[in-house]
């Protein structure tokens, strides 16, 4: 099988849901560190951290996805560090990572419009793993700078209008 066809992923939850991102996205896991509050950022922007000499923002999936809204962060709390493809390195905030996967991409389900808090654009699409279907990531559509500074506005305009950070 060739490597266009075969996709390694990494999985993880966001609370009883597993996902997947594409393996080559992921440069480092690590546990959740001292990050620095951006002020006036949407509430799922944690802050920024010092990576390896880069800056990186640090996003609670968690948070993003309205999967929980008031979430725990200790030293069990997992950052996977991504590239983008404009070259950008940004954390994401999970429950846990759950394992490797090989996939075939060209045999993924395609995503129904399920009214999710995840919504289809976001999702490259459904692998069926055992009894289960793990749901595929489009980082760098969720990481598409357009995108999070329309939700950041979006997400701001609301604390205005509500006094506190939707």
């Amino acid at each position: 099988m060739s490597a266009a066809q075969m996709n390694q992923l990494l999985t993880f939850k966001l609370q009883n849901e597993t996902y997947g991102i594409q393996i080559n996205k992921v440069r480092e896991i690590l546990t959740y560190p001292i990050v620095t509050p951006i002020p006036d950022a949407s509430r799922w922007v944690k802050g920024v951290i010092n990576l390896r000499g880069e800056v990186a923002p640090i996003i609670d999936l968690r948070i993003r996805f309205s999967v929980n809204g008031n979430p725990l962060y200790s030293e069990r709390t997992i950052v996977i560090a991504v590239r983008t493809e404009d070259n950008r390195m940004i954390g994401l905030v999970v429950d846990e990572v759950s394992d490797m996967e090989n996939v075939e991409m060209d045999k993924l389900f395609h995503t129904p419009d399920m009214g999710t808090s995840i919504s289809p654009e976001y999702i490259k699409g459904l692998f069926k793993k055992d009894d289960r279907m793990l749901v595929i990531l489009d980082i760098d559509r969720i990481l598409n700078k357009e995108e999070m500074q329309k939700l950041s506005l979006h997400s701001s305009e609301n604390s205005n209008v509500y006094g506190a950070t939707a």
